[in-house]
């Protein structure tokens, strides 16, 4: 029996795997076989074989695999017949057939899931399972009493396990099907008889460090055989029984011992020479120091805040190395990928791991149109952010007519419609035809945005299986790749093109084949399974160029070795990471069916790790401890345990304890850049003073005009005199101004027939008035708007609000209904035109009472405002010449509004008879009337405040808008939180 060949792994493996295959066979690679871990390793052989200026060229190249395809592929062949192999469905398929008889045999219905809705997660797991117990050649056993480790439906098939894997394998094998696990179940069985096949060739097995259950017995068989040698790449000390092994070589230690092999030490020549020319007596000596710990490498540690300052200081090494050549950056995470590759100092770079679907464009295309159907409402409603969202989605806008892309401008105007609805929208019924000043879309343009509608709504609102949800991922498709709408998008994006491609070669098919395309399913499952398929798919990089700067995940470094490594984001939930949650059969019991736990897991994670520092000559750790998040139970990212090993080696290296900050360990310092808060404040520019002197001289003043600059006289710049448009957002509880208008419009109708009548509460129907406001709420736009609990609750609320107003209606005599008031103001000469709209005016004992309805809050002015004689002095002496800018921001604290004082003068002014009061109708509180002035101001005071001081009020409101040199916020919790200019506000 061949004794196992180690390659020091602070040498170059292929180099050395070279010579020792040139050596072992003379070059004649004729009845060769080379197993490696992973395909790629193919490559990096045969350019080393090229390379070798002794080998005779041209020569036949040995055969090269992956262990598991060449395992997977001898077990096959002991079938009967070519096996079809089953796809993850299918075996979920045939599993749920064996547990529901079980079910029927033992009456267990209440504890197994049978139904094929609730089985479908656990059957999923359960195949993983039975793949696992395949590979590992492991016998499926009963666990029984398992009821307080894991859930009811998982204790269960846990207490069958052995008879369901036994019945799995009967069903498997009778019908011709296979798996990629039992394949190798089988090679393992037959390990005999492999050996005796393959008998008269020479296989070697290079590179491993942990095998599965079958490949280690088909191993065995071979190497008993004297057929197959072992090349690894690992601690030199494997060779050496006297001196420590290094932890991570602790599996490949165990496995020499349990074969009871010896190791032998094969260098590269090129190495041994160096080493030999340097020291020739003590080349051995210095090759086992330099692999039993790290001291002679550049190491470095970098700790950062978070990524960012991680990314900072990676560009900062890359551009200070003197050259990125064999030079490799390690990402144990591949969300690391796409943030890297933008600070990469150069773009010929070899990457070297798949970039998962589930982060691609057209996952979150998939993702928008799964989340538009979770919150899809009855009659096709769809939630508004999320129909933005997919409108905006490059996917869609870059489709195109001919040459041009015109569902861009057609999306827009969709997107503007959208967010003058309600919460949720059916977007067929809105116009696609764009706005009145626009061109109008040709009629090939509405088609497409239409069928790119239909292909991302409609499809997918019926689906109910998963061949259902397949043809809708099928029409979606077809949409995206139709190249008379497509063109040359997918020729220019790559990645998103190969994305595309694994959705419709590998993802649809599972869907649209096997025994369960067909099966109900709810949307939930099904959903959650197309997310499942997703995650599971990755979309590869060619691997070139093979030098220079590579980007590779942790276990593509494998075999690999270079002269400078760079390691991100090293913290203990990457490397090692947490075990995957399973709660079929989770971490803590695996141990009780022989299956490996997270400690090899954990071993295998440490041999990858540090067969890479021992290659390399410089290596420089990052890492960061701020805090992950902002969640409650999110804890700060701690460093790596293997971190912390080389750290505590170091500090025995040099006998002190490191600090961040000392040598070798440096902390990323970056200056905090705050956002600058400059003055929010507008300047009164001239083209600013001309814009107001415009407004002025054309426009009538009303109410709300005077209230804006008095709240805050930044928000009335934007509003009136700014080109700044306040984006349009769709209240989520509902358009509250739409609602205001409906209840103005259901008073105005039913007042209309008491006009000139004498009237109170009991006169008043309050169910008529409450039918009439359903009546006209239930034809209302922002009704519609809703989802059935908001219009339950607008219904039920506006009915009970209104029935309590009609009842809580004084004696009156209603005179007029919403009312135009208009009047001039003479201020320095000038006139000024006012106007203002009353809702209604009555007849009361003392006079014309105003009323204006209001289904929001209040703020009107408190009554001792108008005995105030200091304040009103104050507004009378602020003239033309002199304008008091300190009197604005009191008489915004005091006053609240003027819209009832600017009634009341406009009615005095136009009407020639001064109102005795005005009242503001506080719907929501049942219909309680807030009066301007109340009962304890006497009338002299009320006409006063009317004919004097609100003249004065008004006029200094108007100097003061002339005169300012600036409009400064003035932030109130209140009203900021509401303003919808409070993004450009910033104050």
């Amino acid at each position: 029996m061949k004794p196992v060949s180690i390659i020091p792994w602070t040498e170059e493996f292929f180099a050395g795997l070279a010579e020792r295959l040139v050596a072992a066979t003379g070059g004649d690679f004729r009845d060769v076989l080379v197993l490696f871990p992973l395909r790629r390793a193919a490559r990096h052989l045969c350019d080393r074989l090229a390379a070798m200026p002794d080998l005779p060229k041209p020569l036949l190249l040995p055969e090269i695999a992956a262990v598991g395809e060449w395992t997977a592929g001898l077990g096959a062949s002991f079938a009967a017949d070519p096996p079809v192999m089953l796809d993850a469905l299918d075996r979920v398929a045939i599993l749920h057939d064996i547990v529901a008889g079980l079910a029927a045999e033992t009456g267990e219905e209440s504890d197994f899931p049978t139904d094929i809705t609730s089985f479908f997660p656990w059957g999923l797991e359960l195949a993983e399972l039975m793949e696992e117990l395949f590979r590992q050649g492991v016998p499926g056993r009963d666990l029984a009493h398992m009821e307080g480790q894991v859930l009811l439906p998982a204790a269960a098939l846990l207490a069958r396990l052995g008879t369901i894997h036994d019945r799995y394998r009967e069903r498997l094998t009778a019908e011709g099907l296979g798996t990629p696990g039992l394949c190798a179940a089988l090679a393992a069985e037959h390990a005999p008889d492999i050996a005796a096949r393959l008998a008269g060739r020479r296989i070697f097995a290079c590179g491993f460090a942990v095998l599965s259950g079958a490949e280690k017995k088909v191993f065995h068989g071979l190497w008993k055989k004297d057929l197959l040698e072992l090349v690894w790449h690992a601690d030199p000390a494997l060779a050496d029984g006297g001196r420590p092994v290094h932890f991570a070589c602790r599996e490949q230690e165990r496995w020499l011992r349990d074969w009871k092999a010896r190791a032998t030490v094969v260098t590269a020549g090129k190495a041994r020479r160096l080493r030999a020319k340097a020291d020739p007596t003590r080349a051995t000596l210095m090759l086992d120091a330099d692999a039993a710990n790290l001291s002679s490498k550049k190491l470095r540690f970098i700790e950062a805040h978070d990524l960012h300052a991680e990314l900072k200081a990676l560009e900062e090494q890359l551009a200070q190395a003197p050259d990125l050549d064999a030079t490799a950056i390690v990402l144990p995470d591949t969300g690391l990928l796409s943030p890297v590759l933008h600070i990469l100092p150069q773009k010929d770079v070899n990457i070297s791991m798949g970039y998962p679907l589930a982060r691609s464009s057209l996952a979150r295309l998939l993702e928008t149109i799964l989340g538009l159907q979770e919150t899809r409402l009855a009659a096709g409603r769809y939630h508004w952010r999320e129909l933005v969202a997919l409108l905006r989605h490059p996917y869609l806008k870059m489709l195109r007519v001919g040459a041009s892309e015109p569902l861009r401008t057609v999306f827009h105007s969709l997107e503007a419609a959208i967010r003058q609805g309600g919460a949720y929208v059916d977007p067929f019924a809105l116009s696609l035809a764009g706005n009145e000043d626009d061109n109008p879309p040709a009629p090939e343009v509405l088609a497409l945005a239409g069928q790119a509608l239909a292909a991302c709504l409609t499809a997918f609102e019926a689906v109910d299986t998963p061949r259902a949800l397949g043809n809708a991922l099928t029409g979606l498709a077809e949409l995206l790749l139709d190249p008379d709408h497509a063109g040359d998008a997918w020729e220019r994006f790559l990645i998103d093109a190969e994305c595309l491609f694994r959705l419709a070669s590998d993802v649809i098919p599972t869907l649209t084949t096997g025994r369960l395309a067909d099966a109900v399913l709810p949307t939930p499952t099904l959903f959650a399974l197309l997310r499942r398929l997703l995650a599971d798919e990755r979309a590869p990089f060619e691997a070139e160029p093979l030098t220079g700067l590579q980007v590779l995940g942790v276990l593509e470094t494998r075999l690999l070795s270079f002269k400078r490594v760079f390691l991100l984001d090293a913290v203990e939930d990457k490397i090692p990471g947490a075990p995957r949650y399973d709660a079929l059969l989770p971490d803590t019991l695996r141990r009780l069916l022989d299956l490996p736990d997270s400690r090899e897991s954990d071993i295998v994670a440490a041999y990858n790790l540090y067969r890479l520092f021992f290659g390399a000559g410089e290596i420089t750790v990052l890492y960061r401890t701020g805090a992950a998040g902002t969640g409650l139970f999110e804890d700060k990212p701690s460093r790596s345990r293997f971190v912390e090993q080389l750290l505590w080696e170091e500090e025995k290296r040099l006998g002190r304890v490191l600090v961040a900050g000392e040598d070798p360990v440096s902390i990323v310092r970056l200056p905090p850049c705050p956002i600058p808060h400059g003055d929010p404040s507008m300047p009164v520019t001239a083209e600013v003073a001309a814009r107001l002197a415009a407004y002025l001289a054309d426009k009538r003043l009303s109410a709300t005009f005077f209230d804006t600059y008095l709240a805050c006289p930044l928000r009335f710049f934007y509003r009136y005199l700014s080109p700044l448009a306040a984006l349009d957002e769709v209240a989520e509880d509902g358009n509250r101004a739409a609602v205001g208008e409906v209840v103005h419009a259901v008073l105005r109708e039913y007042f209309t027939p008491f006009l000139g009548r004498d009237i109170d509460g009991a006169d008043l129907d309050p169910v008529e008035l409450a039918d009439c406001y359903e009546r006209h709420m239930r034809a209302s736009p922002a009704y519609a708007a809703l989802p059935p609990d908001g219009q339950l609750l607008l219904l039920r609320t506006g009915r009970a609000r209104l029935a309590e107003a009609a009842a809580a209606t004084p004696r009156t005599t209603p005179l007029a209904l919403e009312t135009e008031l208009v009047a001039s103001l003479d201020v320095d000469a000038r006139s000024y035109p006012l106007a203002g709209r009353a809702d209604r005016i009555d007849q009361r004992p003392d006079g014309v009472i105003i009323l204006d309805y209001k289904t929001g809050g209040l703020s009107a002015p408190k009554n001792a405002v108008w005995t105030d004689e200091a304040l009103w002095d104050r507004v009378a002496q602020s003239t033309g010449l002199v304008v008091d800018d300190s009197l604005l921001e009191t008489l915004s604290r005091r006053l609240g509004s003027v819209q009832l004082p600017l009634y009341c003068w406009l009615y005095a002014t136009s009407r020639g008879e001064v109102p005795a009061d005005a009242a503001f109708v506080e719907l929501r509180d049942r219909g309680q009337e807030r009066p301007l002035f109340g009962p304890r101001l006497d009338p002299e005071a009320r006409t006063e405040a009317i004919v004097r001081n609100t003249p004065r009020l008004l006029a200094y409101l108007i100097r003061s808008l002339r005169a300012a040199s600036r409009f400064v916020p003035r932030p109130d919790e209140r009203r900021c939180p509401y303003c919808e200019y409070k993004t450009a506000c910033q104050a």
